[in-house]
């Protein structure tokens, strides 16, 4: 687990890069991965270092990554897999209220 948090731009690289044939399936390779490059950065957004990525579409859109997509992949079947939904539910509200959810991708809204 890397200390170093990532820009809000390489969460999304690598959740795009990785598509929607990974996003959902299981597969602990990518799981791994995924939980390798970017734990830090998921427990940092949980405890509020990253609030200040909400103020554009992009940052929202990574922090809603690190705290919703990121659990269920890191800690699947564990209740920690839920435990920032709260979180992720007011991020993505938020940034909803704000038109980010329009400012990206088509197939990256539904994260909001």
């Amino acid at each position: 687990m890397s200390s170093t948090l990532p820009p809000s731009h390489d969460v999304i690289r690598f959740w795009r890069e990785a598509g929607p044939a990974r996003w959902f399936k299981k597969d602990a390779a990518f799981d791994a991965e995924f939980k390798a490059r970017f734990e830090t950065a998921h427990h940092a957004g949980a405890t509020g270092a990253l609030d200040a990525w909400t103020a554009d579409a992009e940052g929202a859109l990574a922090l809603l990554v690190l705290l919703d997509q990121f659990p269920r992949n890191a800690w699947r079947g564990s209740g920690h897999m839920f435990a920032t939904d709260g979180k992720a539910l007011a991020v993505a509200g938020a940034a909803i209220a704000k038109g980010f959810d329009q400012q990206v991708d088509a197939e990256l809204r539904p994260f909001f």
